[in-house]
């Protein structure tokens, strides 16, 4: 997975910036923000938009999915690298974007669950349960919970 990524910058500790080079060059963001609940630290990401915003939606098409989401991994894993105790939750921002992390969990999970404990959040009813992620596990997830193993 650490082949060919983009290279990128870390600004204010919790937000990195590349950029995307495909048809066009496409500024990028992750960005980590604390919930305020236990050490659950949620991961934004889309396009950077001139006013500042992050556009989770944008359908960029540019050619370099792969090296944009094996440098959004590399990220991930840097971030919680300096903060070990962190639980990243990120989710898709579509039902798609959803189905496609869960692929790339299910692809990557015997390297992934090396290094972190998996989760996934399931919905039933109003409340949100925590479960270890299955990767032959056939069920609509909301969202991801990672953590380091240290």
């Amino acid at each position: 997975m650490k082949d060919n990524i983009y290279s990128y910058d870390r600004t204010q500790g919790s937000k990195y910036t590349f950029i995307s080079i495909g048809k066009k060059r496409i500024v990028k963001q992750v960005i980590f923000t604390h919930t305020g609940i236990r050490n659950i630290v949620n991961m934004g990401f889309g396009d950077l938009m001139p006013d500042g915003s992050i556009d989770d939606k944008a359908n960029s098409n540019n050619g370099d999915i792969v090296r944009v989401l094996t440098t959004t991994i590399q990220i991930l894993i840097d971030f919680t690298s300096r903060f070990p105790d962190a639980e990243i939750f990120f989710s898709g921002s579509t039902q798609e974007r959803t189905k496609l992390y869960t692929r790339i969990l299910r692809t990557y999970h015997a390297t992934f669950s090396k290094e972190f404990v998996i989760k996934v959040l399931i919905q039933e009813g109003e409340d949100f349960i925590e479960l270890p992620f299955e990767p032959k596990a056939h069920i609509k997830f909301y969202g991801f919970l990672i953590k380091r193993i240290h």
